[in-house]
């Protein structure tokens, strides 16, 4: 073999094993990026994981911190409360951020269950009379009205539903109309059938025959359900507007009619200045509802006082979310209830 094959031969070996290192190479290199990924995705799942924890923990404190702001509220009010208002303690935290740690959010939503229809208020002596069955008519009719989408999507029948609603949480088991009242239910896959007691939730309305999801969310910022038994009035000081819009004012004379807008906007202006009393209660600089209405009560009857309030608590650690939703109940301010919770 002359020299000049053996240097080939030399050359050629060289390159083989420069091609084998430099393939071992990039696989090594390869294996440690994967290696920094999976450790650099270990590391975010961990820490994601800690600020989930430490925002649920956080938002749990701002559920017992709205507890104590609703019963500092009663031990204010002393033995002659007036009526619950927006000028209340447990309403002046909304929107502020209560933790001063820059990393580290926490606001707090207090809101009076009665700010909304109750829908088992109409419910008395286990019955839902005519008066309350007009009224949930009404109300339907006036929310099916601004619902978006076409007619034909929103083709319900508010005299059904109120129909159908009062059946289910009414104690018996025979229909308004005279027929079973699980006849609907019973033709469904499952079958089913009517609870005959008080709304648990909004979101039990989906199980009413009539009702479905649309509808259901339409409904929720105007009604819900607490308290479950013995509540029924809205608090004119606390409900948004659109609420305030169900009302009817009048007279066994005049007759009931829809609030107009005038009459809620003269309505909120007043109870930014003072507090409003329909006569449950009497508070120093409280302004008489009727002085605002011509004389003309309202119906259903107006609520003043509530002891049962929806907190909510909305807790952020860096980039991570927590929300905590708890029902109260204040009635017994030595050993106040949580009637729901729910962790978000």
């Amino acid at each position: 073999m002359s020299a000049a094959t053996r240097h080939r031969g030399a050359r050629g070996r060289e390159g083989i094993v420069l091609v084998m290192v430099l393939f071992f190479v990039l696989l090594l290199t390869a294996s440690i990026a994967t290696f920094l990924r999976r450790v650099a995705m270990d590391a975010g799942i961990a820490s994601h994981r800690d600020r989930a924890r430490q925002a649920e923990a956080v938002a749990r404190g701002g559920i017992r911190l709205g507890e104590v702001l609703l019963l500092e509220d009663l031990r204010n009010k002393g033995a002659a409360p007036g009526p619950d208002s927006q000028h209340d303690v447990w309403a002046l935290v909304r929107g502020l951020d209560l933790d001063d740690d820059p990393d580290v959010e926490l606001r707090l939503e207090i809101e009076d269950a009665a700010a909304r229809v109750n829908l088992n208020g109409f419910l008395k002596e286990g019955a839902v009379d005519e008066n309350g069955r007009l009224y949930l008519e009404q109300l339907f009719a006036g929310v099916v009205a601004i619902m978006p989408g076409r007619p034909e999507e929103n083709a319900y029948d508010p005299a059904e539903l109120a129909l159908r609603l009062a059946d289910w949480i009414d104690a018996d088991d025979v229909g308004i109309d005279g027929a079973p009242e699980d006849e609907p239910y019973a033709r469904r896959e499952p079958p089913s059938f009517p609870q005959n007691r008080p709304l648990l939730s909004v979101d039990e309305l989906r199980l009413v025959e009539g009702f479905d999801g649309r509808l259901v969310e339409a409904l929720r910022p105007f009604v819900g359900v607490y308290p479950l038994v013995g509540g029924g009035g809205i608090n004119v000081n606390t409900a948004p507007p659109w609420v305030l819009m169900q009302l009817l004012r009048g007279t066994d004379v005049s007759g009931q009619r829809p609030l107009e807008e005038d009459d809620v906007k003269r309505i909120v202006e007043a109870r930014e200045e003072s507090l409003l009393c329909a006569g449950e209660t009497q508070a120093p600089g409280c302004m008489p509802l009727a002085e605002l209405l011509e004389g003309e009560q309202l119906a259903p009857t107006p609520a003043e006082r509530s002891s049962v309030f929806v907190v909510r608590a909305i807790a952020r650690v860096v980039d991570v979310e927590r929300r905590i939703e708890a029902v109260v109940d204040r009635s017994d301010p030595a050993e106040p209830k949580r009637l729901s919770w729910r962790v978000e």
